[in-house]
């Protein structure tokens, strides 16, 4: 590579002169970004040709990847693994990088146009002007993913994704007549304005998609006056496409976002939102948007008319695979933004698979200590935890294993989101005024051996709920609480009476969900100094620190599913005497978790880390601070004693 600057370089090959080059350096002091050899070209100094030729004849152009790493948005082992999957996929380095979720799409598209030094503009907010689709051909602009957006003054400014060939310029230059002004936007924009301008329709593939709604909800659609006239094949194709690939990944929810530059559309899988590629349908979908919002309210019996206030419904659809069809039910949120509304559906897929602890990822000593506490024919056994942290999954892994024939099982929902044969399940509607304790004392007079309840949310439900575990039933259900010990004082801070807890309660299993490393791309590696020192933790430990690296069976992610991190709280009967002293929380835990025989939640995902099913970073994200801070010296504790220092 040349050791002389782009300026020395044009100079001494006479194409522009000392006076042209100082001329544009004092405007590019107005415009500090914008490259020295473009400006030259805008001033109408330089040929682009001439500069091109410059540029890659003394190999001046530095390679996108150390624009990246210069720019600090990638290190060189991400780069390394995007250059692999660039190579096997046959894909532009710049795609693989955003596939893998390292950098955004404009960070790229800027970092392009720093190497081919280029102006980067942002298409967002420009209005495009259909007479522009006459200065190219459609499927040419398609295939070289390029657009033209402004004609000023015999210049045509034409936007690429990348740049293309310098002859395809000279095509484009012969057919408009026309200088062309050669700039870099996001693909995504590109995409957009290419259906804007050249009127284009969805020409993605309409695969047969094994979606079908059920017949109610065929009914309410149908009754709407909206349908034919306002919604398209394309928008009903887009929705459908929305949804199936939010229940194919395995998502909890799907975020349609409306954004300044149109709708963006997220899945929260494994806990995280994430962006997923939905294909050449993606630049449909901002065009779209208003519909795809009004088709999703329909579905949902909703006022499509209404924009300005928030609204909650939702709707079922039978979803067919392999000949096998199952009822899946979507709960629709609908909130007013600067920008349109965002809707967000929740994904309650009734699978009616068996479901079981182990298969939940709980170690073997945990599934034992369990079964030996559901053995005790009466009591209440409590799972706690925010939103999200499968608790509900955890409750049906617990009815599948006291689900025999010889007793009756009863539960009360809030929805209900597994079917299990040999139980009867009922929802709660509010509306109607089927609530937890209604239904729970109605059950009461079913003559049942257990219950389960969704959620104790009130005095009125713990109170019933515990009263029926003090008459000889077995009682199920679920607590919001950070953890275990904590349900006790989340139970008197409700005004449940601490005998009737002393004489009832007998498990309590708080729990998180931490993504599992995927085992299609575990590697080990070594946490960063400062997450070690979070758990007081030795630079250089004996440990064996896993990750994933990232590859298409996990999104790119380094995760794939979610094991569960538990604190197993089975009371002693002084444990259960205690309670009637009313201790505070931290009180009770320095009891309960005085020995090394029961495990913190913290301590027990630790364990997992040292078992190389996740990361000390998954740790950090899902554990409460407050935890990790007591849990610091155990955790040091436990490394000396494995370690033997």
């Amino acid at each position: 590579m040349s050791e002389k600057k782009i300026g020395e370089l044009l100079i001494e090959n006479k194409l522009i002169t000392s006076e042209q080059f100082n001329e544009a350096l004092e405007l590019q002091q107005m415009n500090p970004k914008e490259p020295i050899g473009q400006i030259l070209c805008q001033m109408g100094f330089l040929k682009i040709n001439d500069l091109e030729y410059i540029l890659d004849h003394n190999k001046k152009r530095r390679k996108l990847g150390d624009i990246l790493i210069s720019q600090k948005l990638i290190d060189e082992e991400r780069l390394n693994n995007a250059l692999k999957l660039s190579k096997v996929d046959n894909i532009p380095l710049g795609r693989a990088l955003i596939r893998q979720h390292l950098i955004e799409e404009e960070q790229m598209s800027r970092a392009i146009a720093s190497q081919y030094d280029m102006k980067y503009v942002n298409l967002a907010g420009v209005r495009f002007d259909q007479e522009m689709s006459g200065f190219i051909n459609a499927s040419f602009a398609q295939r070289h993913r390029i657009v033209p957006i402004r004609c000023r003054d015999n210049v045509l400014t034409i936007a690429m994704a990348y740049p293309v060939e310098r002859n395809e310029l000279d095509q484009i230059e012969n057919w408009s007549k026309m200088k062309i002004d050669p700039v870099i936007a996001k693909e995504s924009d590109i995409l957009i304005a290419q259906q804007k301008i050249f009127n284009l329709r969805g020409e993605s593939k309409r695969e047969e998609l094994s979606f079908e709604l059920s017949e109610d909800q065929l009914r309410d659609v149908g009754k709407s006056k909206y349908v034919t006239d306002f919604i398209s094949a394309d928008v009903d194709f887009l929705v459908k496409r929305i949804i199936t690939t939010g229940i194919r990944d395995g998502a909890s929810d799907i975020h349609l976002e409306s954004t300044e530059d149109g709708m963006q559309i997220r899945y929260r899988i494994d806990g995280i939102l994430q962006a997923v590629e939905l294909g050449a349908d993606e630049s449909l979908i901002s065009p779209h948007s208003r519909q795809i919002v009004s088709k999703i309210k329909i579905m949902s019996d909703m006022d499509i008319a209404e924009r300005r206030r928030p609204q909650d419904s939702s709707f079922k659809m039978k979803v067919s695979k392999g000949g096998t069809v199952r009822g899946v039910d979507f709960r629709v949120s609908t909130v007013p933004t600067q920008y349109g509304e965002n809707v967000v559906i929740r994904i309650l897929d009734k699978r009616s698979d068996a479901i079981s602890l182990e298969s939940l990822g709980y170690a073997p000593e945990e599934v034992s200590a369990l079964n030996q506490a559901l053995d005790k024919p009466t009591g209440i056994f409590l799972v706690t935890g925010p939103t999200g942290s499968g608790k509900s999954s955890t409750l049906y892994a617990i009815l599948s294993r006291i689900n025999t024939p010889g007793v009756k099982t009863l539960t009360i929902e809030d929805p209900i989101e597994y079917a299990i044969d040999g139980i009867t399940q009922s929802e709660v509607n509010d509306v109607i005024g089927n609530t937890f304790a209604r239904l729970l004392r109605a059950f009461l007079r079913q003559d049942p051996d257990n219950i389960m309840v969704g959620e104790i949310r009130d005095l009125e439900t713990a109170t019933i709920s515990m009263r029926a575990a003090l008459t000889g039933h077995t009682v199920l259900s679920t607590l919001h609480t950070n953890d275990a010990t904590s349900a006790v004082t989340r139970l008197m801070d409700i005004g449940v009476e601490p005998s009737l807890i002393t004489a009832t309660l007998r498990c309590v299993l708080a729990q998180r969900l931490v993504r599992r490393i995927c085992s299609n791309c575990s590697i080990q590696y070594t946490p960063a100094e400062k997450i070690l020192a979070e758990f007081d933790l030795p630079l250089g430990s004996d440990i064996r620190f896993m990750q994933g690296k990232g590859c298409s069976k996990c999104n790119y992610t380094g995760f794939n599913g979610r094991i569960p991190i538990v604190e197993l709280w089975i009371p002693t009967r002084d444990e259960l005497l205690m309670i009637n002293k009313q201790p505070d929380n931290q009180t009770l835990r320095n009891v309960v978790f005085a020995t090394s025989q029961r495990l913190t939640m913290i301590e027990n995902g630790f364990r997992q880390v040292q078992a190389g099913k996740t990361t000390l970073e998954e740790l950090l994200r899902v554990v409460p601070f407050e935890q990790i801070e007591a849990g610091r010296e155990k955790i040091s504790e436990m490394f000396k004693r494995q370690s033997g220092k």
